[in-house]
């Protein structure tokens, strides 16, 4: 592998008593997390570190807040909201930043990929990568088993991002790096054999660095994502439930031009096996939503310069397609 990033990755039961060695060099300490997990985990991580953080909570943080000027270095510690947060103002401040997932909720605990939200609507923004992952498993074992869901149809949607990176490289261009390509397959694969906790959160490591790698979210993210940003204008459910939703429709078309190595229905049955939300209802939406979202996820396509396989798709196929997919089993 020829990436660099990040330098240090501990995935295991206890990983966070690591931590005190990891910040052994360092003096003013900003921990990003928010008001539970500082409940929680507060006096723990001040006896790991040896001293008092400062504190920001990801629920209020604003571009402008302030922050200790003397700070060294960032410890994103919690949810998707908090690593975020990190992620920002490390890109903000220049400093390094280390992350410290409460779930395996999503593929952004490595990734340098925040999601950010400006009038409404949800962005993909740039950021810093972490330096170090220090991913315990304990305490993400304590997440909400939907957290752990959503992560599941993080990395199933990768068997739509990848068909469909390959089909733009050839459609449209877009560069492919087969590096990274191997990384989330292989990812990908792992999911799909086991779903252990530390399988999927290696896979969603794993999946960060690919992006890392390429320096965008093409390897991870396609129609399916988009389609995941349309639908939150209205309802705003679990990003890795509604990427996994949207994946069948994309799979299906991918697989008859011969890109996708798993059919539509493939996934479906996994999903379900899973407990993954494979219904319309089940997501709260309606065929005819369905379709408006894929209008506005192909404007987002368009806006990133990405290939989509909806692209040339008319509403009347989509329609069929649709009912056929993601009525009752």
């Amino acid at each position: 592998m020829t990436f660099s990033c990040p330098s240090t990755v501990i995935v295991a039961k206890n990983a966070i008593e690591k931590l005190g060695e990891l910040l052994r060099s360092y003096q003013h300490i900003i921990c990003v997390t928010d008001e539970i997990i500082q409940l929680d985990y507060g006096e723990k991580l001040r006896r790991i570190i040896g001293l008092d953080p400062e504190w920001v909570m990801a629920s209020t943080y604003q571009d402008n807040t302030p922050v200790n000027e003397s700070a060294d270095i960032i410890v994103g510690f919690g949810g998707g909201r908090s690593l975020d947060v990190a992620k920002l103002l490390a890109a903000r401040t220049g400093l390094e930043w280390i992350s410290v997932p409460t779930a395996a909720s999503h593929d952004g605990i490595a990734s340098e990929v925040a999601s950010v939200t400006q009038d409404g609507y949800r962005y993909s923004k740039r950021c810093r990568r972490p330096s170090a992952i220090v991913a315990d498993l304990s305490i993400m074992l304590r997440a909400p088993p939907r957290l752990r869901l959503a992560g599941t149809g993080d990395i199933l949607s990768k068997a739509s991002s990848l068909a469909e990176w390959r089909l733009g490289n050839h459609k449209n261009g877009e560069p492919l790096n087969e590096e990274a390509f191997s990384l989330v397959s292989s990812a990908l694969e792992s999911v799909l054999k086991n779903s252990s906790l530390e399988t999927l959160v290696k896979a969603e490591i794993d999946a960060g660095r690919a992006m890392c790698i390429v320096g965008s979210s093409r390897p991870c993210s396609g129609t399916e994502h988009a389609i995941s940003h349309a639908m939150e204008r209205r309802y705003q459910e679990l990003h890795g439930l509604q990427v996994a939703f949207a994946t069948p429709l994309c799979l299906h078309y991918l697989k008859d031009l011969g890109y996708a190595k798993y059919g539509a229905n493939d996934l479906l049955s996994l999903m379900r096996k899973r407990g993954l939300p494979t219904t319309l209802g089940e997501m709260n939406t309606t065929p005819d939503l369905f379709i408006d979202d894929v209008h506005h996820a192909l404007e987002i396509m368009k806006k990133r310069d990405r290939y989509s396989v909806l692209k040339d798709v008319e509403d009347d196929a989509l329609l069929k397609v649709i009912s056929e997919l993601y009525e009752m089993p």
